[in-house]
Order: structure tokens, then sequence, then C-alpha cells
């Protein structure tokens, strides 16, 4: 069994059936790291959330809490992939 990284100040918006975050998910998983998973389709706060602090309903996204107190929203899959390597490589070699 592996040890997971979790990354408390990040959640990633997405819904079951979209190839895209289907992509993200996968990616995830493969980078072993813990992310708040928040399903749009199950969870009507989710969507509205999205939509009101996000401002449009567009899946994946990623939901970046900064220490500052600012929120960041990443969409793109592929962006949201990177952001993700970046993070672990960093988390790596300050090991």
């Amino acid at each position: 069994m592996t040890n997971s990284t979790e990354i408390k100040n990040l959640s990633l918006y997405h819904y079951q059936s979209c190839p895209f975050c289907e992509m993200t998910r996968d990616a995830i998983n493969e980078l072993d790291i813990d992310i708040e998973l928040r399903d749009i389709h199950l969870h009507s706060e989710h969507f509205e959330e999205l939509i009101r602090e996000g401002g449009k309903p567009q899946v994946p996204c990623l939901r970046i809490e900064q220490e500052d107190g600012k929120t960041h929203w990443l969409y793109e899959s592929q962006h949201i992939i990177q952001l993700l390597g970046e993070y672990v490589n960093l988390v790596k070699n300050a090991a």
C-alpha cells in the first residue's frame, strides 16, 4: 500500500461521464495524490459553487485555495495535469 500525497488546498470539479474529467482523474491516480473530488452532477451545491465562484460551468476545473486566502480557478485538463505534475515533483524534491 502506498502513501498518497494529500493536497488539502485543491478541489477538482468534475462529473463521471466527461472524457476530459476522466483524463484528469486518471492523472491524479497515476500521480498518487489525494484531492477532493466534487462531482457537479451528484451534488448541486458543487455546480452552483463552480458557477458562482469560478464564473463558468466548465469542467474539469481545479479550485486552488492559496495561502493568502485568494482562490484561483484553473480550467483545461492539460493545464490541471501539468500543474499537478509540477506540484508532485516539488514535493519529491523537497523530501
